[in-house]
Parts: C-alpha cells; structure tokens; sequence
C-alpha cells in the first residue's frame, strides 16, 4: 500500500494516487471490514473513487443496476484531493446535511464511522511514481481526506446505454426530487456558516464564475470564446447585481446525470411506450456526491441540473426539452417566483459555460488522461442554441413541456 515514510525529497502532490489494491487494503484497516473480494475504479473529477464488494459476488453492473439486494455488501471508498482534505468543517457540513436529508425521508447514502467514530480521517501517503509519466520516477505525498458510503443500486443517468422509453418522466421525476431536497433541506436546523464561507471561494460556486475568464485561452475558437465571455458579463450584470431577489438554501451544486440514479423498470408488459425495441422504462432510484453542496440561491442549482439534463444520455434526441421536463417536475413541488424565472436560462448557460471551461482546462494542464472531465465538450451546440433563443421562445418551451408532463401526476 502507498506508504507513510520519510516525507524528504517528496514531490506534493493534489490528486490522490491510491491503487485498487491501496483501496483494498485501506478499506479493511480504516473500517474494520473484511478484505474485499474484488475492488473497481470510479470515475472522479478531483478525487479517487473506489467501489468496494465484500462478498463472494463479482462485481456485475447489470446486477448493480437492478438488484438492491446485491448491494449490501458494496461501499463505495473516496479519497479526496489534498486541497478539498483541506476543508474538514465544510465536509462535516456535508455529512450533517445528508444525514438530516435521510431522516427526513429522502433518498441518500450517509457516511460510514470509521474504526476511530469518526465519518473522516486525513492520512499521509508516499508513493513512488512509475518510470514514465507525471513526475516520472519520483517519490510523491499527498494528505488525503478518507470517507466511505454505502453503495446505492441504480446506474447514472449518463452511463444509460439506450435511451429510456420514458425519458421525459424520468427528467420530470428528477426535477420534483431536487425540490424535495431543498424544501427539506430549508428547515435545516444546523450551523451553514462554513456553507456560506465556501460560496465565496468554491470555484464551481456561480458566484465566481469570473475564474473562468482566466482559463478562456484553453478554447481555440475565437467566437467559442467571445460567446463565454459573453455569458460571464451577462450573468455577472443581470443575475449577481440582483442576487438578494433570489431565495437562499443549502444547494446540491452538482445534481447532475453522474448523480441521478435511475433503476430499470423490470416489469414493462403494460407500457405501450415499450414498442420501441431495446428499450426500458427507468424511474429514479437515488441522489449522490453532496460534497459541492454549499449555501446559495435556489435558481442557481435549478439551472446547474437543467445544465447537465441536457447533456445526459437520454436527452441526446431532444436536450432543451429534457431540461424543460426537468424544470416542470421541480415546480410542481416548488414554484419559482418570477425573478428566478426571469434568470433561469442565464443560470443554466452559466452552469454550461463553467463545466466547458473548467472541464478542458484541468484536462490539458492539470489532469490529463482523464477522460471524464469532459463528458460535457460535445455540448457547445447545445448552449448555443440555448443562448441564442428569445426568451420568449424559451418560456414557450418550458409551458409547453410543463403541460405534456402534467400527465405524469395524473396517473400517479
């Protein structure tokens, strides 16, 4: 396993460097579980994600997907990146809020206490690197933050192969959770002090959508970069100068199609939707990754998950109606005063405008290799429609699809 040695002559490092086997072996000791069976990697845009499978079942995505019996043996093991390891406070926040989520009756894994009582613990670990690649042949360190969390069935809504039959609800029915979550998450009766203090720093938080600005260059395209330039000047003179107009909360922040989780309907016989061949209703199964969650405007996290519902798998046919059917499911739960709907749209292209920049940037100077950061880069045309819409024609939109889904709650 990665070491606690010497820490002379080491090279800092931020992104965690843990193998299968670390994780295996981490897990065991830190948790007081028995060796796992078999260990396989998550995707992770900072940290190190690690699904950890007890029993003497491989692991079987299909079976993952489908069966929440399968699951109780499964944990998933994160290691955070040394600069998010920094922020102790803020992840017991983190860890409060999902707990107080869980009480209350909403979907979500909360942490496990580890062998000391704990739900976190920060280690030290060395490593020396392989003869090629980044720092190539050198010895490494990095302080790490380690937190673990029951593995929850279901499969992201970005990883589902086929598009779902019912894809429409299924984005309605994600829109009415993330209302759930934050009418709950209003009568939190905690401390969000250190939630407050990370809007102010957080990259991925909307109010510092001007960093971006520093990373523009990473686009080639000229018009591509004046046309983000644009969408940072807009959302900073006609959202942030009004921001006291929006209501506040704890948000999610990353209520994306990597955290939706979405479960096959087995049984589809009486579906008329299902005459298309290969393909399967869904319905949400669970949320997950609370760790970008901080105190802001409601408006914001709308947007950010319409954002990222029209970049997932199953709104690849029709993107703006799938964040459309997002937005008709959060208000049948939540309505949304007239000045959120006023900037909703400028939300949601601040969010789209973020993840290009951010995702291409850390890919070409910080993190090269990791494919997942840019899940969203084959986007651009979908911001672009979105952005060059009336806004008019985009409140058209959002009427007409509120109305094609008012049939769901019907047959509820």
């Amino acid at each position: 396993m990665a070491s606690q040695s010497n820490p002379s002559e080491c090279i800092e490092v931020q992104k965690p460097f843990l193998t299968v086997d670390d994780a295996a072996e981490l897990f065991s000791h830190l948790y007081g579980m028995p060796k796992a069976t078999s260990v396989k990697p998550l995707n992770g845009y900072d940290a190190q994600n690690f699904l950890i499978n007890l029993d003497h079942v491989g692991i079987d995505d299909q079976d993952l997907n489908q069966d929440p019996k399968c699951c109780t043996q499964r944990y998933v093991l994160k290691i955070m990146s040394g600069e998010e390891s920094k922020d102790e406070i803020g992840f017991r926040a983190i860890h409060s809020i999902q707990k107080y989520l869980k009480h209350h009756g909403y979907t979500c894994a909360a942490p496990l206490q580890n062998i000391h009582g704990d739900d976190m613990k920060i280690e030290e670990f060395t490593k020396k690197q392989p003869a090629d690649g980044l720092n190539a042949g050198q010895r490494v360190r990095g302080r790490f933050m380690i937190r673990a969390y029951p593995f929850l069935p279901g499969v992201s809504l970005t990883s589902v192969g086929v598009v779902p039959a019912n894809s429409t609800q299924v984005f309605y029915e994600a829109g009415k959770s993330l209302a759930q979550m934050h009418k709950i998450l209003q009568k939190y009766p905690h401390d969000t002090t250190a939630l407050k203090e990370k809007a102010k720093t957080f990259e991925w938080s909307l109010d510092n959508l001007s960093i971006i600005l520093k990373h523009v260059h990473v686009v080639k395209d000229q018009k591509r970069r004046d046309f983000i330039v644009d969408i940072v000047k807009t959302f900073e003179s006609r959202v942030l100068t009004i921001k006291d107009q929006f209501r506040k909360g704890i948000i999610h922040n990353d209520f994306s199609d990597t955290n939706v989780l979405v479960t096959p309907i087995l049984d589809n016989s009486t579906t008329s939707e299902n005459s298309v061949a290969h393909q399967v209703n869904y319905k949400l199964s669970n949320a997950v990754d609370f760790d970008d969650s901080h105190y802001n405007c409601l408006v914001f996290d709308i947007g950010i998950s319409m954002m990222y519902m029209a970049v997932s798998k199953p709104a690849e046919n029709h993107p703006l109606h799938a964040s459309a059917a997002f937005l008709a499911g959060y208000q049948h739960v939540n309505p949304l005063t007239p000045e959120e709907l006023e900037v909703l749209h400028i939300c949601q292209a601040a969010r789209f405008a973020q993840s290009l920049i951010m995702g291409l940037y850390t890919y070409t100077y910080i993190q090269p290799g990791n494919d997942y950061l840019l899940l969203t880069q084959n986007s651009w045309p979908i911001i672009e429609d979105l952005w060059e819409m009336k806004v008019d024609s985009v409140r058209k939109m959002w009427t007409d699809v509120a109305m094609e889904c008012a049939k769901f709650d019907m047959h509820a």
